[in-house]
């Protein structure tokens, strides 16, 4: 493998969902201590540990959208939001009283013959 050339740029490392990082944490934490330890009889498959993460991320996020906090802001975000189905725009379409006549539109030319 050669070195990148000076200048050219390397492609940026993808952004990682926060939640695919939170389960990656946790899977680190819970591995480190599942699989350190000699003395149990059986150890859980990888992939069940890592699925049962992402369980544990779900339920994580649930709770807390359940906090005061959180849900002040869920609050404050659906009465800021407009909400298209409840907006009146007849008014808008209503004939405006003080514009007068709307100007006629000009004659076709005439059909030569």
């Amino acid at each position: 493998m050669s070195a990148p050339a000076e200048g050219s740029k390397a492609p940026a490392a993808k952004a990682k969902d926060p939640y695919v990082e939170l389960a990656e944490k946790i899977y680190i934490q819970l591995a480190s201590h599942v699989y350190s330890n000699l003395a149990a009889p059986s150890k859980p498959d990888p992939k069940a540990l890592a699925a049962y993460c992402f369980k544990l991320v779900d339920a994580f996020e649930q709770a807390s959208n359940e906090t005061p906090r959180r849900l002040a802001a869920i609050e404050a975000a659906n009465k800021a939001a407009v909400k298209l189905d409840q907006v009146d725009i007849s008014s808008m379409f209503a004939a405006n009283p003080g514009a007068g006549p709307a100007p006629a539109a000009a004659p076709a030319p005439a059909a030569k013959k």
